[in-house]
């Protein structure tokens, strides 16, 4: 396939409005995936595990952390805290899981726990999506900016490098925030492939108006963002 360079920024958001904004839309997206960790993964690693003990004191030392935000607490240092304490636990119960059940039985039980949390979370806003098929084709590369550039509070700035041969468009994400607000500085492999990219990839599957295909760069920190036209193909779902 031709790539035709574009360097087009999708929005990335900056400043204390954007800040404000992404704390508000992590604030209503945990209130539907947050306890995810603790109330479906930690009960399956508890039954799984032969050391229930030890579970319960590895995850007593990662959540005696969890802080309650000062009283002036800015937007960002919210919205850091909150999604970096839930990616920790993720990450944390999903490694754990990984230890005693096959990765693809755990990725399902993420990946299925997340999709469907966040359709139900997105709910209202799903079926907008199927308009993007009304957008004349010269003006579908810039609405689908705006689309994506509401993933920002998500994974931090993304812009758009490329448009493929069959109309895909192709953004990177430099250094995800799904990485980067937990502090370590070092990737979650197992909340991207599971939690991020596996969840996202069967809400937005073949199937809907905006197919997704996510391709994470790990260990390194960024990630590849393909949205294919709608009744394409999503190469990463494809069987051998």
């Amino acid at each position: 396939m031709t790539m035709t360079t574009l360097q087009r920024n999708s929005r990335p958001r900056a400043g204390a409005l954007g800040a404000l904004r992404d704390d508000l839309i992590m604030r209503s997206m945990l209130g539907k995936v947050g306890d995810i960790p603790e109330e479906v993964l930690l009960p399956v690693l508890r039954m799984v595990s032969d050391d229930r003990s030890g579970v319960d004191a590895g995850w007593s030392a990662l959540t005696v952390h969890r802080a309650r935000g000062a009283a002036l607490e800015s937007p960002r240092r919210s919205w850091q805290r909150r999604y970096g304490q839930f990616i920790s636990e993720l990450e944390w119960t999903a490694s754990e899981l990984a230890r005693h059940l096959p990765e693809a039985d755990v990725t399902e039980l993420v990946s299925g726990a997340v999709a469907s949390r966040l359709r139900r979370w997105l709910r209202m806003v799903l079926p907008a999506f199927g308009t993007v098929g009304f957008v004349p084709t010269r003006f579908y590369p810039e609405v689908m900016d705006a689309g994506v550039s509401f993933a920002t509070f998500l994974v931090g700035p993304v812009h758009r490098t490329g448009v493929e041969a069959d109309g895909t468009l192709v953004y990177e994400i430099p250094e995800c925030a799904m990485h980067t607000a937990t502090g370590t500085g070092t990737a979650q492999r197992n909340s991207c492939l599971m939690g991020c990219k596996a969840a996202c990839e069967s809400v937005f599957d073949a199937n809907s108006p905006i197919p997704l295909e996510f391709e994470p760069h790990l260990p390194g920190l960024s990630c590849t963002l393909r949205v294919r036209p709608a009744g394409s193909p999503n190469d990463s779902q494809e069987g051998p």
